[in-house]
């Protein structure tokens, strides 16, 4: 790190210690809950657990992170166990032990995991193979995806029961629709999305559409759920989400009542000869999703044919969108702007997609999902601070192989380590961010896809 960029993070230290984080959004997800921060063990905190789905042995592994140790591993039994997603609903952020939904992606199933015990209490039958979760937490309702049908199922987070489904039974994976390259360019669904606490999106990614659904509790006690609108995208849609409102990602709280964003951004990931873009989108209550702005993620001298984007997040000063594109450059976007602008494009790695930023800092790294290098970013200047090779992949591998996780990443407190799943070589490598080298690695095996920390 910059000598410039080292005193910045250590004046933002100051002014902010002692505060504490602010709740999560009613409507989290795994794409979004992406920095935690490690528990001391002297202030009556114990230890901060990884749950993390190996999609080869379908297991969840639980480590130790302060101590980069495999202390337990849960098989599910069932094919391609991705994930393992935190469960979480009004009243319960504070919860040290709450329940996980594991993502298995090969199976109609999800897995409910106790994290007091560490053992499957559940199993949830779906009418598909599940993609990701979004919790919302007003109503304790689950909202999950799927891999090979363009549909999605409502799940009562209190009873774990599926609530309703909707969505088309037809089989659409692989999609034919996008670029087969792109980390979701197959699968049938885009993630899971709550607008407020009863509507929410089902994204086709097939026929590129992104549908509105309203849900209500009827007098029985049973839901019903109301096709809204479809709103036609120029390609595949990834996901959407809000931008973050005082930190509570996407709603903010008054009084007794909740105030929801209006304004959604989404990612579309590009076609043949079309250039991904993001869209900004407007909901209305009673009328949907409209477009109200596009902006193409394009570069001069760049075919859209080697171009697309998987993900975007927002920076802490609620200005700029970074977006990763799969060719290796990382797209910084004033989203503020009407309409949208392109400020700067950084050369990043193969494969850039999310990006994880430390709350209370000037800092920010790049996820290269297909390189062996983490793109960090002083997120003040929006400039490339350096480049921090993480993983031991073969070099004729890098591009086509996942060698980065997904969502969640792991800041320390002091943002000075970083912690990242590699999902090809099954480990965990705790990055030293100011001498710009892997300080420690731990050897797990098989492919680590995606998952949780965990206070305990």
């Amino acid at each position: 790190m910059t000598k410039q960029a080292s005193i910045l993070l250590m004046a933002t230290l100051i002014l902010i210690s002692g505060c504490g984080e602010t709740s999560s959004s009613a409507s989290s997800t795994s794409s979004s809950q992406n920095n935690t921060h490690e528990r001391n063990p002297e202030e009556g905190h114990s230890t901060l657990l990884a749950y993390y789905g190996d999609k080869e042995n379908n297991r969840i592994v639980v480590v130790d992170v302060d101590q980069m140790e495999l202390i337990d591993e849960i098989a599910t039994g069932h094919e391609q166990s991705y994930a393992a997603e935190i469960i979480k609903t009004q009243g319960e952020e504070h919860n040290s032990k709450p329940k996980l939904y594991v993502d298995n992606r090969g199976s109609r199933a999800i897995d409910v995991i106790d994290t007091e015990r560490n053992t499957i209490v559940k199993t949830i039958d779906l009418d598909f193979y599940p993609r990701s979760i979004n919790v919302n937490k007003e109503r304790a309702l689950v909202l999950v995806s799927g891999v090979n049908r363009a549909m999605s199922a409502v799940i009562d987070a209190d009873t774990d029961e599926v609530v309703a489904t909707v969505g088309s039974p037809e089989v659409t994976y692989p999609t034919s629709s996008g670029h087969a390259y792109i980390s979701s360019g197959t699968l049938a669904s885009g993630h899971p999305e709550w607008l407020n606490e009863d509507h929410f999106v089902m994204i086709d990614r097939q026929h590129r559409k992104i549908d509105t659904y309203q849900i209500s509790q009827q007098a029985d006690g049973t839901w019903q759920t109301t096709l809204v609108n479809s709103l036609a995208t120029p390609s595949p849609v990834h996901n959407l989400i809000p931008p973050e409102i005082h930190g509570k990602g996407g709603h903010t709280r008054r009084g007794h009542g909740v105030q929801y964003a209006t304004i959604f951004y989404a990612t579309a990931e590009g076609v043949e000869d079309i250039y991904p873009s993001v869209l900004k989108l407007e909901f209305v209550s009673g009328e949907g999703l409209s477009i109200v702005d596009e902006l193409p993620i394009q570069k001069e001298g760049l075919s859209p044919n080697i171009m697309g984007v998987h993900h975007l997040n927002f920076l802490n000063n609620q200005k700029y969108i970074y977006v990763g594109s799969d060719e290796g450059n990382l797209f910084v976007v004033n989203y503020e702007n009407d309409p949208m602008v392109i400020e700067k494009i950084i050369p990043a790695g193969k494969g850039a997609g999310h990006t994880s930023e430390f709350k209370h800092g000037n800092i920010a790294v790049v996820i290269n999902h297909k390189d062996r290098f983490i793109t960090l970013i002083n997120t003040d200047t929006n400039e490339k601070i350096a480049d921090i090779e993480v993983s031991q992949i073969e070099e004729n591998r890098v591009g086509s192989v996942q060698t980065q996780s997904h969502p969640a990443y792991h800041f320390s407190e002091d943002g000075r380590y970083f912690y990242l799943f590699l999902t090809q070589e099954g480990a965990l490598v705790k990055v030293d961010l100011e001498n710009k080298q892997v300080a420690e690695r731990l050897e797990i095996g098989g492919k680590l896809a995606m998952g949780s920390f965990v206070g305990h």
